[in-house]
C-alpha cells in the first residue's frame, strides 16, 4: 500500500479510546490538508477540497479543525515538536559537539520524513496570522540557538572546525526547509536514506 493510501486508510482505523481516535483522525486531517496545500497552494485550497480528498463532509471536518489557519499552525508546531525530540535524542546519544549535531540531524530528518512527509506547507511561514507566527518564530529561534550552542561546543572540544555557528545553522536548515518542496514518500529515496545523505554532507561541512 502506498504512503498516501495508508494515510487515507488511517481515517477508518479503529483505536481503543475516543481520545486516541480523535487524535489519529485529526492528524490524518492535518497531513492530508498539507498535501492539498502542496498541490494547489495554501491560499487556493479550501476545506471543501480537503474534505473531498478524505471522503468526509465539511461539517465532519470542522469537528477536527476550525479553519485552514489552524491546520497551517499545527503543521508548523508538529515540525517543532519533532525537532525538540531530536534534540533530546541527540543529547543522550552524542558526547562531542559533532556527535550531538549529527545525531540530531539524522533523527530529525528521519522523523520529519516519516511523520510529516511531503508537507511543503511548512515553508508558508508568512501565511500564519501574526499571533501564530510569533509562537512559531519563538520556537524556531530557540531551536536555532540550540544548534548554535552545539556547534560552539564542537569547536571548543575540537570535533568541529572553526565556522560561523549562525551561518552554519542557516545553511543546513535552508536545505532542510527546501526538502519539503521535493521530498516524495513514494520516491526512489526513503526518508532514512535521505537522512543518511544529508547527515554525511553536514559532517563533511563541519569536520576538522
Amino acid at each position: 500500500m502506498s504512503p498516501r493510501n495508508r494515510q487515507l486508510a488511517t481515517w477508518n482505523e479503529t483505536v481503543q479510546t475516543r481520545d486516541q481516535q480523535f487524535n489519529l483522525k485529526r492528524t490524518a486531517v492535518l497531513k492530508e490538508a498539507a498535501r492539498a496545500f502542496n498541490s494547489l497552494g495554501y491560499h487556493a485550497t479550501s476545506l471543501d477540497d480537503v474534505a473531498k480528498t478524505l471522503g468526509v463532509t465539511k461539517p465532519a471536518l470542522y469537528y477536527y479543525v476550525k479553519n485552514k489557519q489552524e491546520i497551517l499552525f499545527e503543521c508548523h508546531m508538529l515540525s517543532q515538536d519533532l525537532g525538540d525530540r531530536a534534540f533530546e535524542h541527540a543529547y543522550k546519544t552524542g558526547t562531542t559537539g559533532r556527535e550531538i549535531l549529527l545525531s540530531w540531524a539524522t533523527k530529525f530528518i528521519e522523523s520529519y520524513n516519516s511523520e510529516i512527509g511531503d508537507c511543503a506547507v511548512l515553508v508558508e511561514f508568512q501565511a500564519l496570522d501574526p499571533a501564530n507566527r510569533k509562537i512559531v518564530a519563538a520556537r524556531r529561534h530557540k531551536a536555532q540557538h540550540q544548534m548554535e550552542a552545539i556547534i560552539e561546543k564542537g569547536m571548543a572540544d575540537g570535533s568541529i572546525r572553526p565556522v560561523d555557528p549562525k551561518l552554519t545553522v542557516f545553511f543546513f536548515m535552508g536545505a532542510l526547509n527546501w526538502m519539503a518542496r521535493w521530498f516524495d514518500q513514494g520516491g526512489p529515496k526513503s526518508g532514512a536514506e535521505i537522512a543518511t545523505a544529508f547527515t554525511d554532507l553536514l559532517d563533511h561541512a563541519v569536520s576538522p
